[in-house]
């Protein structure tokens, strides 16, 4: 049971965490490990703050959402706990396969490579924050507020918080804030307003955000990855559609009659992502991308990503793919220091097996580089092929091996890319036209949910025939809500609109009321790349202890950023990562440590007195 604040004025000091989400539980549980190392024994209260009532599990994993919306995480890599020191102030913290085989409705679920509901890891987050909140300090105090904070100000040293619904300093000032919401441009949330209207910005929780849509509307989606495949199953299976394996071992779908008439998809690319299973990655260690070399190349920073970082990319993934490929013909790649080296058996190899398919660099990031429309059945048969390969693992598709490279160099890369490692232009380019790139051959959906897309397909509910190329226009007429258009010749009408792009912080002009009031308040400011030209990535600018910057250039010792709002200065912020980008161990080291000094301080003030 959380302890409420009886005197929320009386505590010695009052920390704020912004964002409760995986994030926000991180840095909770790494501040109380740290008081109560430290042995801190004044009063602290610590206010959590979040949009809603699943403190932990935050939007994304809401344990409240249907269990078809699945992770993209095998299970054998979420452990909400860490091994650092000092240790959790709880005994048998458990990681999420070892918490499953422990409940008796989920334990047939316990398995490591499988991907659970994203429900599912919703309840293990909140269970595990409810058991660290049954071990708190009796001197540590929790509040939680169920609120989106839109305001903040700076009083003395300390900051007051404002939310929707509360313009009345009812918060108490705050020592120290750490703010890990949602990207800078979407605090908000899913929009009330969203409802009645036809453009949906935002689909979750997909239930409410999607069930005003009628059955026979035709809808267009924007966007080709997770989101768009979790808002086909809200609308398909969601409604009581039926999926099913047929004799031949092929995926069908039964409609229920209360689907959408038609959904249209369309993105940039027109591209899917490669779907995933839970094989186990490969163990082969890495020959050119190594964590020396990008070592020295931080070292001599800025970086340019074209010149000094792709070429080692395209390298690792030609050995990743031919390693795999020669072990199909009973060959052996042997890897050497040179490129050259490796060229000469790839060139020798060919020349025995004219048949077998080349690696092709601009063929793995676009097999459709140079068709500006594509048609149904070509994406169709795309995502067939991908299937295939993904089913068949990155230890046995050559393609899949060489998508899976980026999964294995990206945490050496981020080390390079954070904190303005690139110059300017190669950080724009990076996160332009790469970053989404590499998401798609790498973090794709579980094999069982792309092919549960193909189903809807082949059903006729899903038409790629928009897929590349088309946009969209509102009707101003009104008879419609707006039209798709492909190539000048081709259009659909459309009835509702759903966005189903992941929202990034760069480009962002339009901020939450949150990082708005940071803005204009002088409190931070968003960081600029000035190395060899100028590029504002739409971040918040901190300093490698995760610490806003101000607009004076001076750190801000209050307030610090982890997680998502970090996004453009460090890279692939996974949510339920505890070590990649891991600023919330040394906020809690510093806050703990600010409090155990004040202490010390008023400890003395009082003796002498």
């Amino acid at each position: 049971m959380v302890k409420a604040v009886q005197a929320e004025e009386q505590a010695a000091s009052n920390i704020a965490i912004v964002g409760f989400g995986p994030k926000g539980f991180y840095a909770f549980e790494r501040l109380v490990a740290q008081l109560k190392a430290r042995k801190v024994k004044k009063p602290i209260a610590i206010h959590l703050f979040n949009q809603n009532e699943f403190f932990a599990a935050g939007n994304v994993y809401r344990p409240d959402q249907p269990s078809y919306l699945l992770m993209n995480y095998a299970n054998s890599n979420i452990n909400c706990w860490t091994d650092e020191v000092p240790v959790a102030i709880l005994e048998n913290t458990q990681d999420f396969v070892s918490w499953l085989r422990g409940q008796p409705a989920y334990s047939s679920e316990a398995k490591a490579e499988a991907f659970a509901p994203r429900a599912r890891v919703g309840t293990y987050l909140m269970e595990s924050f409810t058991r660290l909140c049954s071990h708190l300090p009796d001197n540590i105090e929790l509040v939680k507020h169920v609120r989106t904070v839109t305001d903040i100000e700076r009083t003395g040293k300390k900051y007051r918080l404002f939310s929707e619904g509360n313009k009345q300093n009812a918060y108490p000032e705050f020592d120290k804030i750490i703010l890990t919401t949602g990207h800078l441009g979407c605090g908000a949330g899913f929009l009330e307003e969203n409802l009645s209207n036809h453009y949906i910005d935002f689909v979750y929780p997909t239930q409410r955000a999607l069930g005003h849509i009628e059955s026979g509307a035709k809808v267009a989606i924007k966007g080709f990855g997770l989101t768009c495949i979790d808002a086909l199953l809200a609308l398909t299976e969601g409604r009581g559609g039926e999926f099913s394996v047929n004799k031949s071992g092929k995926m069908t779908y039964k409609q229920s009659g209360k689907e959408p008439g038609k959904i249209y998809i369309y993105s940039r690319t027109g591209l899917p992502m490669m779907s995933r299973t839970g094989h186990t990655e490969i163990k082969q260690p890495l020959v050119f991308f190594t964590a020396d070399r990008m070592a020295a190349l931080k070292d001599s920073k800025p970086v340019s990503f074209d010149k000094a970082i792709l070429p080692l990319i395209i390298k690792e993934c030609t050995v990743s793919y031919y390693r795999v490929l020669f072990k199909h013909y009973r060959w052996r790649l042997l890897v050497l220091p040179k490129f050259e080296g490796i060229q000469e058996q790839i060139e020798v190899f060919h020349h025995y097996y004219p048949e077998a398919k080349r690696f092709n660099w601009e063929k793995l990031l676009d097999p459709f580089t140079d068709q500006a429309q594509l048609t149904h059945g070509k994406v169709a048969d795309y995502i067939e092929k991908l299937l295939v390969e993904a089913e068949k693992g990155p230890e046995e598709s050559p393609l899949n091996a060489a998508f899976a490279t980026w999964r294995r160099i990206s945490a050496i890369f981020n080390e390079v890319y954070s904190f303005g490692g690139l110059d300017a232009a190669s950080h724009q380019l990076f996160d332009n036209n790469y970053f989404g790139l590499f998401n798609r051959i790498a973090y794709g959906p579980p094999v069982k949910n792309l092919k549960k897309m193909l189903a809807l397909a082949n059903a006729g509910i899903v038409d790629f025939g928009f897929v590349k190329g088309a946009i969209f226009k509102i009707d101003g007429s009104g008879e419609n809500y707006g039209v798709l258009k492909v190539g000048g010749q081709k259009e659909q009408v459309i009835d509702y609109l759903i966005n189903a792009r992941i929202p990034r912080n760069n480009g962002n002009d339009k901020p939450s009321l949150l990082y708005r009031s940071i803005l204009q308040k002088g409190i931070g400011r968003r960081f600029q790349n000035s190395s060899g030209g100028t590029y504002t990535p739409g971040c918040m600018d901190m300093d490698s202890q995760g610490r806003l910057i101000e607009a004076d250039g001076k750190v801000n010792e209050g307030i610090a950023l982890y997680g998502t709002p970090t996004e453009g200065l460090c890279l692939d912020n996974d949510t339920l990562s505890r070590k990649r980008n891991n600023l919330a161990s040394q906020w809690a080291k510093d806050v703990a440590q600010f409090i155990a000094l004040k202490e010390i301080e008023k400890n003395c003030i009082e003796n002498e007195s």
